[in-house]
């Protein structure tokens, strides 16, 4: 009798144990992406450094757009044809590697493209009109003349909406210093390397005082010191609602810039749901996906059809046929990537 009754009671328990990895298949088969949902580790790119044939170029001239020299100091030595890889795969020269890589997760076309220079000089911004314009362009009208590897839209410091908001240098010139206390501010600095400060004041930019070569200021931070932003939609704290601000719960197009390590960067462009059904990323996705890929800093910058990937000159993300689409939307200034190989 009691042998029977421990069976019935056992039986049920067995079934639900079997049953377990089919109601919660990611906390037992994938823990890392436990968060994420949509990708394992092994559907992401391996993060690989590269050793650079010529690690101590001459520094880059830098400058800004202005009414007399509306190109700044653009990039002084142009690509070589040649040294780009086929089918939109990078660009390799003795002063800077680029490594596009494509993923589809979730109906998303994601690019992973990483990039290893040997000069900060070679990280640089362009306006599309010299400040305090608030006229946007096309980027591959940004990237003319400028002698670009591989860029990204930058943030909207130039909308009419934002103007005056954060404290914002380009090219080691500083534009704009006003107090804001709202926004995320990415800084990088002389030797290239990332910092990121929450809800950034004008004070805040005191410590960096004759070392900072771009800032942005941007919902939101993603990745700092290694540590996972975490956002929740039905919170009310400052984080937060600066991602409800940028529509941070949508599936969208997303355009992320990552530091990997010392000159190593990561820019991740997640396409969207005008380009498959169900596609994009929201910020907390597109946060997880950043770490998981082992970004000590990773910095939103702006999205929707804002997200830009260019190489050579020219868009490669989100193209119809071949071409950009409609809603190419035309953005305020570009970070690229430049080579220091004469």
């Amino acid at each position: 009798m009691n042998r029977t009754r421990t069976l019935i009671w056992l039986i049920p328990l067995i079934l639900l144990l079997l049953l377990i990895p089919f109601v919660v298949p990611n906390a037992i088969v994938d823990a890392d992406a436990e968060e994420a949902g949509f990708y394992t580790l092994e559907d992401l790119p391996a993060y690989e450094p590269v050793t650079l044939a010529n690690p101590d170029p001459d520094p880059l001239p830098l400058g800004i757009s202005s009414k007399k020299n509306p190109l700044g100091d653009g990039a002084p030595y142009a690509p070589k044809a040649e040294n780009f890889l086929p089918d939109n795969g990078g660009y390799l020269d003795s002063t800077i590697s680029v490594r596009v890589e494509e993923r589809v997760l979730r109906n998303t076309k994601i690019y992973f493209t990483f990039v290893q220079i040997a000069d900060p000089t070679q990280l640089r911004a362009a306006l599309a009109n010299p400040y305090p314009s608030t006229k946007w362009k096309k980027g591959p009208q940004i990237a003319e003349g400028r002698n670009t590897v591989v860029a990204l839209n930058g943030d909207w410091f130039a909308n009419k909406d934002n103007k005056g908001r954060g404290t914002i240098y380009r090219n080691g010139e500083l534009l704009r210093s006003k107090n804001s206390g709202i926004y995320d501010a990415l800084i990088i600095d002389t030797a290239g390397d990332f910092h990121i400060i929450p809800h950034a004041t004008e004070e805040d930019f005191a410590p960096y005082e004759g070392t900072v070569l771009q800032s942005y200021c941007f919902p939101c931070a993603l990745v700092i010191d290694r540590q996972l932003m975490t956002f929740n939609q039905k919170d009310k704290d400052t984080d937060s609602l600066l991602a409800h601000h940028i529509e941070g719960w949508k599936k969208a197009q997303r355009s992320v810039l990552c530091q990997m390590g010392p000159l190593s960067y990561l820019i991740i462009t997640a396409e969207g749901p005008d380009q498959s059904k169900g596609g994009g990323l929201t910020i907390p996705e597109v946060a997880r996906l950043a770490w998981d890929m082992g970004a000590l800093q990773a910095f939103n910058m702006d999205g929707g059809s804002s997200a830009l990937l260019m190489l050579n000159g020219k868009r490669i993300n989100c193209l119809v046929n071949g071409k950009a689409p409609k809603n190419n939307r035309d953005v305020g200034d570009i970070i690229y990537f430049a080579t220091a190989e004469p």
